[in-house]
């Protein structure tokens, strides 16, 4: 009894420390999914934002079969359509939750693709809590990534996107860099991890994979070794057979649209203090520090790829899914710089009181927010009401605003003019131009064969269109006339609720090929 009770002892630590990490985990299970009442409304699941709603109808068109790869997109920028960055590997993760979901849903996919991105985040925080065991301060890392606001913006609950997978995939091939740098091990896994990111998406992936091959050559650790190198170039081969890398031409009307893109605005200091804490000021030259001084070379790679990404953040919001990522893997190499654990864990935790401020704001918004929270809510549902309206109803091309469009193509099945991404700027341009019109836009309507038009609020379509054009519009466009005054010669009203109307188009004709 005696020798139990002294094991149990020798071991309370292991149990302490992996109480606490299941303990993050149920933490990051509830941050991940605290928009659950804005998904899961009314019986409906209901997503993030538009890309989304493109993602979810990429993975319905693959029907029963999990390897059916979608080049095209044909329910954007209708007729033409567009061949979209989207790639497989997502795709079938969504398809096969699906299957698993099936005998426990009614409706199984939108179900998979609201709750995949948070399963990915808690698959990302196990396979770091496992690796990491014993690892100082490695709760730390578990912390952060399941309470910083821009990871949980990755692992979102309905938010189906590909930066979820990507941080995942991610997160194993920094782990597997730092293993490199410390023990020269780690070098297959480095090497799938890193196609696989490449796989999912080309553009981030092979920035940050340049930066890391670029800190080996200058740190004398750039070794060729045939299995690791033969595993990536048989991952990136297999991507480019399987999926296809496709490029889209450059629009002039890009930078103007990218101005309602939230993720590809200019970040700030403050802004990154309120993901990651106040610590990131300093980090990296307490990375550096800890380099020159301890020759501690994986400290003196996160102090590289740190500054580049705060570099890349101050330009690009987007990049800041990957600084949170980099921050919370330096925090053992961070915090060891404090003599003392306890003093390690004060610091960390008082660096952040803007991540705090942040939640506390997000959980107990101020009346303006809130109410801005609750009107999205009830365009998401009026909308699909009106999308629900063009079900059934001969297939024709749908004009409505572009941020709507891939949710209406969700619920109506109807192919629409614009999209949310920006190989679709050529329809979102003509919604610009055919709301924003003095005229009736048929010679729109008519080129780009659409039969039905869905009209919003028009004070924000004005003046969207009026953005992403780079001029004002007249002072009754036609965005106007359309929702205050329904059924006159441009069409024929066929629904209407509180907030968006439905109209068929009168007599418009396609145009010819000549």
């Amino acid at each position: 009894m005696l020798g139990l009770a002294l094991q149990f002892t020798r071991r309370l630590p292991t149990v302490v420390s992996w109480a606490v990490s299941l303990g993050i985990l149920w933490l990051a299970w509830g941050a991940y999914g605290w928009n659950r009442e804005a998904v899961f409304f009314d019986g409906q699941t209901y997503f993030a934002d538009g890309d989304c709603y493109a993602r979810m109808t990429r993975v319905r068109q693959m029907g029963g079969s999990p390897w059916e790869v979608v080049r095209h997109h044909a329910f954007e920028n209708f007729p033409d359509g567009t061949a979209p960055h989207a790639t497989w590997p997502l795709d079938g993760l969504i398809w096969g939750l699906a299957q698993v979901a099936r005998p426990f849903a009614a409706d199984p996919l939108p179900l998979a693709g609201a709750v995949v991105s948070p399963l990915l985040g808690l698959l990302a925080l196990l396979v770091l809590a496992v690796a990491w065991r014993g690892v100082r301060f490695h709760q730390a890392s578990l912390f952060l990534l399941a309470v910083s606001p821009m990871a949980v913006q990755g692992f979102l609950l309905g938010r189906p996107d590909h930066q979820s997978l990507q941080m995942l995939v991610l997160l194993v091939a920094l782990m597997a860099e730092l293993k490199i740098w410390s023990s020269g091990r780690g070098g297959m896994v480095s090497a799938v991890a890193w196609a696989a990111a490449l796989w999912v998406s080309l553009f981030e992936p092979a920035i940050l994979l340049g930066a890391v091959l670029l800190a080996r050559v200058a740190g004398r650790r750039l070794k060729v070794s045939g299995r690791p190198l033969a595993a990536f170039a048989g991952i990136l081969l297999l991507g480019g057979a399987w999926d296809g890398f496709r490029v889209a031409a450059f629009d002039s009307h890009f930078a103007r649209w990218a101005l309602n893109i939230g993720e590809l605005r200019h970040g700030g200091l403050p802004l990154m203090a309120s993901w990651v804490g106040w610590l990131v000021v300093p980090a990296p030259l307490l990375l550096a520090w800890r380099a020159l001084r301890e020759r501690e070379a994986a400290a003196g790679l996160m102090a590289w790829l740190l500054v580049l990404l705060i570099g890349l953040t101050l330009w690009n919001v987007r990049w800041g899914y990957f600084l949170v990522l980099v921050f919370a893997l330096s925090l053992p190499l961070l915090l060891t710089v404090f003599r003392w654990r306890w003093a390690g864990w004060a610091v960390f935790l008082v660096s952040l009181w803007p991540v705090a401020a942040d939640w506390d704001n997000r959980l107990y918004p101020d009346d303006e927010v809130f109410r801005s929270r609750a009107e999205g809510v009830a365009d998401a549902v009026a909308l699909r009401d009106a999308a629900l309206a063009l079900r059934g109803l001969p297939e024709g091309g749908v004009m409505a605003p572009w941020w709507f469009s891939p949710a209406v193509v969700w619920w109506s099945g109807q192919p629409c003019v614009a999209g949310s991404s920006h190989q679709s700027l050529p329809g979102i341009v003509d919604t610009a131009e055919f709301f924003l019109s003095e005229g009736d836009g048929r010679e729109i309507l008519a080129r780009r064969n659409v039969r039905y038009i869905i009209a919003y609020e028009p004070d924000r379509v004005v003046s969207n269109s009026a953005q992403i054009l780079g001029r004002p519009g007249p002072p009754e466009p036609l965005a106007r006339r359309l929702y205050h005054h329904p059924g006159g010669e441009e069409a024929r009203l066929v629904y209407a609720n509180r907030f968006f109307k439905v109209f068929e188009a009168r007599a418009v004709q396609p145009l010819s090929a000549e």
